[in-house]
C-alpha cells in the first residue's frame, strides 16, 4: 500500500476519532442500507406512511444527498426537510416541511423505497408515479395524552402548453408518446392524508393510517380536443401496525397494508380501465441485542398485481394482467454500533415462494414461473459532532475497498447519502 493511501485512512480515522457521539438517528438511507421496509421497525422515516408518528419524533433537518449516478453526473432524488416540535413550545402541535427534487414513492421518503415488497423488474409493486415536479409536502401532528393524531398534505404538479408548433418534438405531449413514456405515469398530484396512534395496553400501541390522491393528467392537441386523459384520479392506501413489547428485549412488529393505483384514461372514443393493487401482511421480531444493537427478522405474504386494457408500461401486450405473489418473503437485517460515532448494517430479503404470471387476455397467452430472488443491501452511520451521516455502501465495497485504497474509480463509498441534524 502506497504511503499516500495510508495516510489517507490515518486523516481519515483521526477525524473520526474526535467526532463526539450523539444519540441515533434514522433516515431513508437507514432503512434501505438494511434492506427493511420501514413498516417493521420504530424509525423516524414512519412518519410519511404513519403521520401521527410526526408529534412523536422531535425535532430534527435532514438532508437527502441524493443517489449515485456516476463520476460526472449529479446525483438525483435530492430533498431538504425538518420536522420541529418546539415551535410555539409545541402548543400547536409538530410541524414537518419537505422539498424534494423528486416525488416520492406513496407513503415514503423518496423514490428508492417501495411501499410494497418488490423483486420482479416490472411496474408491479412500486408506485407508478414518474412525476418530479412536487410543489409542497406539508405534515402536523399532536399527542393527546397516549394518542397522537397527525395530517399530511402534498402536491406535484406541471404543465406545458404551446401553439403554432411551439411544442416542437416533445412526443410525450403527443398522441404518440415515442420514447417519452406514457404521460398516464406522469399525472399531477393532490393529496391528503391522516394516521391515529393510540396505546392498546401497558405494552401495546398501535397505528392506522389512510393516505389519498388524486391523480390527474390530460394532453390535448394544437386545436384543445382531448387526445388522452384520465378516466379515474383516486390513488389510495390504508396500513395498520402495532408495537407489542413481548419480551424486554424484544418487539413484535404486525403489519398490514393494502394500496390501489387507478391508471384508468380513455379517448373521446373509449375507455381502458387499468389499475395496479398491493396488499401484504406480515411481522417483523426486533431483538435489542447488547446495549443498544437491533436485529431483525421477519416474514409478510403479499401480492402485486396490475390489471391493464391497454399496454401502459410497454410490457408487450394491452388486455391483460400481471400478479406478483409472496407466499412469504422473508428479511432479516442487523444494525450493530462499532463505536460511538461509527455504526455498520446489513441486511437481505428473499421471496422463498415467489411467482410471477402474465396473462394475455386477448390471445390468449399466458407465462408463468417461481424462483427465489434475493437482495442485499450493506449500510454504515457516522456522527460527526450533532450531524448524523447514514450511507447505503457500495455493494462491492467489501471487496474493494475505498477508491484510496483499491484505485478504482467506480467503487464509490455509498451509493446514498443522507444527513440528520437533531436538536
Amino acid at each position: 500500500m502506497s504511503q499516500i493511501r495510508m495516510k489517507a485512512i490515518l486523516a481519515l480515522a483521526a477525524i473520526s476519532a474526535v467526532a463526539l457521539p450523539i444519540a441515533a438517528l434514522a433516515s431513508t438511507s437507514r432503512v434501505e442500507g438494511m434492506a427493511l421496509q420501514g413498516d417493521y421497525i420504530k424509525d423516524e422515516t414512519g412518519i410519511y406512511t404513519y403521520t401521527n408518528e410526526v408529534a412523536n419524533v422531535g425535532n430534527f433537518i435532514y438532508g437527502e444527498m441524493g443517489n449515485w449516478q456516476g463520476a460526472t453526473a449529479t446525483p438525483n432524488d435530492r430533498a431538504v426537510g425538518a420536522v420541529l416540535g418546539n415551535l410555539w413550545d409545541g402548543r400547536y402541535g409538530a410541524w414537518g416541511i419537505h422539498m424534494r427534487e423528486t416525488t416520492p414513492q406513496l407513503g415514503q421518503g423518496d423514490k428508492t423505497s417501495s411501499p410494497s415488497p418488490t423483486m420482479f423488474n416490472s411496474p408491479v409493486g412500486n408506485d407508478p408515479n414518474t412525476n418530479g415536479w412536487q410543489s409542497f409536502d406539508l405534515q402536523w401532528g399532536k399527542k393527546f395524552g397516549t394518542k397522537s393524531l397527525g395530517l399530511h398534505m402534498n402536491r406535484s404538479f406541471g404543465k406545458v402548453e404551446g401553439d403554432n408548433g411551439a411544442l416542437g418534438n416533445l412526443s410525450i405531449f403527443k398522441a404518440d408518446w415515442g420514447s417519452a413514456g406514457d404521460p398516464n405515469l406522469l399525472r399531477n398530484i393532490f393529496g391528503f392524508g391522516g394516521g391515529f396512534g393510540w396505546e392498546m395496553g401497558t405494552n401495546t400501541n398501535a397505528e392506522l393510517s389512510v393516505l389519498w390522491e388524486s391523480r390527474t393528467y390530460q394532453v390535448r392537441d394544437t386545436l384543445g380536443a382531448d387526445l388522452f386523459k384520465d378516466d379515474g384520479p383516486t390513488t389510495w392506501s390504508i396500513a395498520a401496525r402495532a408495537f407489542w413489547q413481548w419480551q424486554p428485549n424484544v418487539m413484535v412488529v404486525p403489519v398490514f397494508k393494502y394500496t390501489k393505483y387507478d391508471l384508468s384514461d380513455k379517448t373521446p372514443a373509449q375507455s381502458f380501465d387499468n389499475s395496479v393493487t398491493a396488499w401484504q401482511a406480515g411481522a417483523a421480531g426486533n431483538w435489542t441485542l447488547g446495549s443498544n444493537d437491533l436485529f431483525v427478522l421477519g416474514l409478510t405474504f403479499a401480492q402485486n398485481k396490475l390489471d391493464q386494457a391497454r399496454d401502459v408500461f410497454g410490457l408487450g401486450f394491452g388486455n391483460g394482467t400481471v400478479t406478483e405473489t409472496f407466499t412469504p418473503e422473508i428479511f432479516a437485517a442487523l444494525e450493530t454500533h462499532i463505536n460511538p460515532w461509527l455504526t455498520l448494517r446489513f441486511g437481505a430479503d428473499k421471496g422463498a415462494w415467489h411467482t410471477v404470471k402474465f396473462e394475455d387476455k386477448d390471445t390468449p397467452q399466458n407465462l408463468r414461473y417461481e424462483n427465489s430472488p434475493f437482495f442485499m443491501t450493506l449500510g454504515a452511520g457516522v456522527k460527526l459532532g450533532t450531524l448524523q451521516l447514514d450511507a447505503v455502501l457500495n455493494d462491492h465495497i467489501a471487496q474493494n475497498g475505498l477508491y484510496f485504497i483499491s484505485g478504482s474509480a467506480n467503487t464509490p463509498l455509498a451509493s446514498k447519502v443522507t444527513a440528520t441534524y437533531a436538536f
